[in-house]
């Protein structure tokens, strides 16, 4: 299979029909039409449902659609780095919570010593982080356990505990373990909705109360804030908490403790990325 031929297919579901991707592509349609029925042919499945104003995509149409990106943006990126070798590139993925990790002294070294050096920065969850890293998407992931690290190299950070954060009503340090919150509902980050409701079932026998799960941290607190209810989020978003109308509690439940990770992928560490972590780990290393 050609990348022109993923090309063609990405513009057909990105425009919605073949007749406008062909006007796109500035070609006539049944050359695009028999051109999207070879790579049906070829893979030997449907990758789209034809209707009369709209394309449908089927489940493999959708895996498909990924994987074109995937090696288009390879493509494209392998391109730029082979004609302008001169331009150093470091392409960074990193989730929410872990934002205030990289402080302004930590680039402030790091940009001196690579004055020519361009960040290009994507944003995620630690599975999304992981999958671009694998796809070739981005170079370095700064992310959260647990994970599996079976495909990856994995540069840990010290263990840190949960908090609770919320109304001064419901939050105090004397209510320092989640079981204290047992009879309250509590918003949480969905990367962590299972990892808190087995470690519940598991060690404190009880179901947690869970009505609001987010895919942000930030919309967490907002919306702890909004409710006046409990959020459970890692101790490094304690920077993203209004502590005008919020308050927190680190919970000293060590079942519930995780770790930022830097993770690359294996063999494959320049002297850019080592120089990146050791400068950043250095601070918050076990």
């Amino acid at each position: 299979m050609e990348l022109k031929q993923m090309k063609y297919f990405k513009t057909i579901v990105e425009e919605g029909t073949i007749t406008q991707a062909a006007r796109v592509l500035h070609i006539s349609q049944p050359p695009l039409s028999m051109q999207l029925k070879a790579i049906e042919e070829e893979l030997d499945t449907i990758l789209i449902e034809r209707g009369h104003r709209h394309i449908t995509l089927t489940p493999a149409g959708h895996l498909f659609y990924r994987r074109c990106n995937q090696m288009l943006n390879l493509y494209e990126q392998t391109s730029k780095e082979v004609q302008g070798a001169a331009t150093q590139i470091l392409r960074f993925g990193i989730t929410s919570s872990n934002g205030y990790l990289i402080t302004h002294d930590h680039m402030d070294v790091f940009r001196k010593k690579y004055p020519k050096l361009d960040i290009h920065m994507k944003e995620g969850t630690t599975y999304e982080m992981m999958d671009a890293l694998l796809a070739h998407e981005i170079d370095i992931a700064l992310v959260r356990t647990p994970f599996d690290s079976t495909n990856v190299k994995s540069f840990l950070f010290k263990p840190e505990p949960m908090i609770a954060v919320g109304p001064s009503t419901l939050v105090n340090e004397k209510k320092n373990h989640l079981i204290d919150y047992r009879d309250d509902p509590v918003l949480i980050h969905r990367r962590y909705r299972q990892f808190i409701i087995d470690y519940c079932l598991n060690e404190l026998q009880f179901q947690p109360h869970i009505p609001i799960i987010t895919d942000d941290i930030r919309t967490a607190l907002v919306w702890g804030s909004i409710l006046d209810q409990v959020v459970i989020i890692p101790e490094a978003a304690i920077p993203y908490i209004d502590l005008n109308s919020q308050t927190y509690t680190k919970l000293k439940d060590k079942g519930l403790y995780t770790s930022a990770a830097f993770i690359t992928r294996k063999e494959e560490l320049s002297p850019i990325i080592e120089t990146f972590i050791s400068l950043i780990i250095k601070d918050y290393k076990i």
